[in-house]
């Protein structure tokens, strides 16, 4: 008889880890489920291969961000090397989860399946899909056809691009979708089906070295567009060499004239800045937004600001060219 395959579960509380003082309020507390305790509530996970946890955070994921995220690949790193680990579930609040399977794109080229699964219900909830995501996720995980193809989210049945996954609803158990294009397979019972040939991003492994470093990564901030939105806030925002900033523009980039000389001024101190947009369908490129593009001042093609924030982190800590990285995004 084959063995099972080792998947090893790491917590980071959220959501799904939350607790609420009834099972029908939608008040709850955020990261208060050990992810041992989490496994025990899904039945049936142990048939489907020998899993083992721990829990890395406690907290709400508007807690985390590039430390923790940094803490995360690194750990994830340590258990794909191990002969004792075929694959890693990590189980995520859904605030930010968007943003951290993308850095773990971004950090890792892992050939051994990486798979994040959250939920939009706590654990006391009446109708909680955290059991339901884990067991799928560890579905995905121990599927044979999940390697190679990078980073994973799965949600709701569905299995979607880690690069790619973008929250679309505050409440809606079908809150994660893929922006640009769709699902790249779905979990039918315990069956893993994949609609799509294997695919990593095209930034994939690309900051692992700066990852590892564990160097301290530079905070990015996301200046929001409004009507009558003005100038960048220096005090706010600093400027100079290895400083940056996304812009949550209009539509496809546009942003009104005040702030367009004020963020010449900014770009023009050595800070970085990426222009993204604040609609959910984000296409910015470099003919459709205001500024022109240069070294230091780029389009974030299909990144929302969060993301584009996440990517200008490490593209500052590493040195590399925040004009022809997003540039590759689009190719």
């Amino acid at each position: 008889m084959a063995s099972k395959p080792k998947i090893h579960v790491v917590g980071m509380g959220g959501t799904i880890a939350g607790v609420g003082a009834t099972a029908t309020t939608a008040a709850y507390e955020s990261g208060q489920v050990d992810t041992s305790d989490l496994m025990a509530m899904v039945e049936g996970l142990d048939q489907l291969a020998d899993v083992k946890s721990e829990t890395l955070f406690t907290s709400g994921s508007e807690n985390l961000g590039p430390k923790h995220w940094q803490k995360l690949a690194c750990r994830i790193e340590e258990l794909v090397e191990s002969p004792e680990v075929d694959g890693v579930v990590v189980t995520h609040g859904t605030d930010t989860l968007e943003e951290t399977a993308w850095f773990l794109d971004l950090a890792g080229s892992w050939r051994k399946p990486v798979v994040i699964v959250g939920a939009m219900r706590a654990s006391t909830a009446l109708s909680a899909d955290g059991p339901a995501n884990l067991y799928q996720g560890v579905c995905v995980c121990a599927a044979s056809t999940a390697a190679g193809r990078g980073v994973l989210v799965v949600m709701a049945g569905l299995v979607l691009s880690g690069w790619r996954a973008v929250k679309t609803s505050s409440e809606a158990l079908t809150a994660f979708q893929v922006y640009p294009g769709g699902a790249v397979g779905q979990v039918i019972g315990n069956s893993v089906l994949f609609h799509q040939s294997s695919e990593a991003g095209p930034l994939s492994g690309r900051f692992a070295d700066v990852v590892r470093s564990e160097q301290a990564l530079p905070v990015i901030g996301i200046e929001y567009c409004a009507g009558s939105c003005g100038a960048v806030d220096s005090l706010r925002w600093p400027r100079g060499p290895g400083m940056g900033l996304v812009v949550a523009a209009f539509g496809s980039g546009g942003v009104p004239d005040a702030l367009a000389e004020s963020l010449s001024d900014y770009a023009a101190s050595g800070a970085s800045v990426v222009i993204s947009s604040r609609v959910a369908g984000v296409l910015v490129l470099p003919e459709t937004m205001t500024l022109i593009e240069k070294e230091n001042v780029v389009a974030a093609r299909y990144l929302n600001p969060q993301k584009a924030a996440a990517l200008l982190s490490l593209i500052l800590a590493d040195g590399s060219s925040p004009q022809s990285t997003f540039e590759a995004l689009y190719t």
